[in-house]
């Protein structure tokens, strides 16, 4: 019984950070958009500042909530090459429960700020 428990939890840590290593994160490819303000086994929190135009590079997020610190008026870039707008005003709380990945640029005239919490142990829905 022991060794198949055993088992069972090394299949499943392998099949848990192969999961990891298939998405691009942020704070890797657009440093300086992304910064990790904590992370853990349950979560990591990122600030993200986006200067007047400045763009990211293309990645992904897992399940998210986030909080606009500074809101403004952003573009997403999905991989597709379908192109969206969106205007988030200061304050604004959102969640997403779905694997999202695109690439991000401000369209306002003032920085945004964003804090993203990325939820580590709640599986995205497909979409």
């Amino acid at each position: 019984m022991n060794k198949v428990f055993c088992l069972f939890i090394i299949f499943f840590s392998i099949s848990c950070a192969k999961i990891e290593k298939d998405y691009i994160l942020p704070e890797e490819v657009s440093p300086d958009v992304y910064k990790v303000l904590l992370e853990n086994e349950d979560v990591k929190v990122l600030e993200v500042t986006f200067a007047p135009g400045q763009s990211d590079n293309m990645h992904d997020h897992g399940v998210m909530t986030f909080y606009a610190v500074k809101g403004g008026k952003l573009q997403a870039t999905l991989t597709d090459g379908t192109v969206r707008e969106n205007k988030a005003p200061d304050g604004f709380v959102g969640h997403r429960n779905t694997r999202t990945t695109h690439q991000m640029k401000n369209m306002s005239n003032d920085t945004v700020k964003v804090i993203i919490v990325e939820h580590k142990n709640i599986k995205p829905i497909k979409n």
